[in-house]
């Protein structure tokens, strides 16, 4: 009935701003000198960056939604992996309750569990639209409103430095260490940080010694929009790696009390709190009985398994904490037919090893959505089972599964698409 395929023709770049201006009115394509900037940057997109490719959806010929397929590297617990990334999601109002995005998605899946790409990943317009898809929730956001002075003030920040564009590549470096160390970081090039770097508004201060960045902050200045006295600094990525770094940027921050009202930041960090000495974000709302308004959480990036088989073969490496356990697996999907499905998993020494067929000590069931979840860290098995999302056969197992797919760290995604 629908054709997916990538566009081609400058008409059909067209078509798909059309649909993209009615989707999204916040992108602000208003104009049409903005129309053809838009069009122009779809088309050489592809000549700029393989792994971005424009699609979309026709039917008896005419375009009626379009998307854009991303190519990753993503660090999952301690493997690096193919992972496919799915954004900017459109459908022709005219075509609206015709699943068209239902066909988007499964297109999208389909091309990727036939490239063997094992895991895919997407930031939802609907969660509950995706969630029923088979994607399961990945690490909250949160985002806490701090007073300049409620940040730590150390005795120095003279090893904070403004990053300049021909400095790229040694915040790419900083950022490189974290990707290799942090469940969840995407890779990133170089022209992601020159990208950036050129953005009037948007400043990157690192700590910096010994000619190496050790931890960097990007941030925005968003001003008041009545009263141009007051600014905000909105903070959208912090890495670090000593504790020295940490708190020569928080210094840094803290110093500017005297023209900035608050510091915003946007962390996948539930955390962050116990660095602040108050952790209240000056709403002065109070929850039942006595809690204090804090940080602020949201629901972002959402991750599927496409293959399960697949997946633990990318995780054939990955220590599941040392556990030996023989498991069959009962995943229920009701999109992707070959994942629907039971195997059985052995874990010896904590590496585990796909068997067809025999014998198993527990059987643990659950949706593809949560095993998801569950594979990335996002929620332990023990939440899962206690608010029956998930299921066991011998509850004296339960500790023993939530060790198997234990992992100290949440999954962090500092990327957008």
């Amino acid at each position: 009935m629908y054709l997916i395929r990538e566009l081609r023709e400058k008409k059909e770049f067209e078509d798909f701003c059309n649909i993209v201006v009615h989707a999204y009115p916040g992108f602000k394509i208003e104009t049409e000198e903005q129309r053809n900037k838009f069009v122009e940057y779809s088309m050489k997109l592809k000549e700029d960056n393989e792994n971005i490719t424009t699609y979309g959806l026709f039917k008896d010929e005419i375009l009626i939604g379009g998307m854009r397929f991303f190519n990753f590297y993503m660090k999952l617990l301690t493997q690096h992996i193919k992972v496919g990334g799915l954004g900017l999601v459109a459908v022709d109002f005219l075509h609206k309750k015709e699943k068209i995005a239902k066909a988007i998605v499964e297109g999208f899946i389909n091309e990727y569990k036939s490239k063997g790409v094992n895991m895919v990943a997407l930031y939802p317009f609907r969660p509950d639209f995706y969630k029923k898809m088979g994607f399961g929730f990945g690490a909250s956001m949160h985002q806490y409103k701090v007073k300049p002075s409620n940040l730590p003030k150390g005795p120095s920040k003279s090893n904070v430095f403004f990053i300049h564009e021909e400095e790229g590549d040694m915040v790419l470096e900083c950022y490189n260490r974290a990707y290799n160390e942090t469940n969840g970081l995407m890779e990133k090039e170089l022209e992601d940080f020159t990208k950036l770097l050129k953005r009037p508004r948007t400043s990157i201060v690192a700590y910096k010694r010994n000619e190496m960045i050790d931890g960097y902050i990007i941030y925005e200045v968003k001003p008041h929009d009545e009263n141009f006295l007051i600014s905000d600094i909105i903070v959208s990525h912090m890495i670090y790696h000593s504790q020295e770094a940490l708190m020569e940027l928080m210094t840094f921050l803290n110093s500017q009390s005297d023209q900035i009202r608050q510091i915003i930041f946007n962390l996948q960090d539930p955390n962050f709190r116990f660095i602040l000495e108050d952790p209240t974000n000056g709403s002065n709302n109070v929850l039942v009985p006595v809690h204090h308004e804090g940080s602020v959480e949201g629901t972002g990036i959402m991750y599927r398994v496409v293959d399960i088989d697949g997946i633990f073969k990318d995780l054939a490496n990955h220590n599941f904490n040392n556990v030996d356990c023989k498991i069959k697996l009962i995943i229920r999907d009701t999109l992707v037919a070959s994942n629907n499905k039971s195997i059985v998993v052995e874990f010896i020494k904590g590496k585990a090893m796909l068997r067809n067929t025999g014998d198993y000590e527990v059987e643990v069931s659950m949706d593809i959505a949560n095993f998801s979840s569950l594979l990335t860290a996002s929620v332990d098995f023990k939440s899962l089972y206690k608010y029956g999302r998930a299921t066991l056969t011998h509850k004296e197992y339960l500790n023993k599964v939530n060790e198997i797919f234990y992992f100290p760290d949440k999954p962090i995604c500092l990327t957008m698409f």
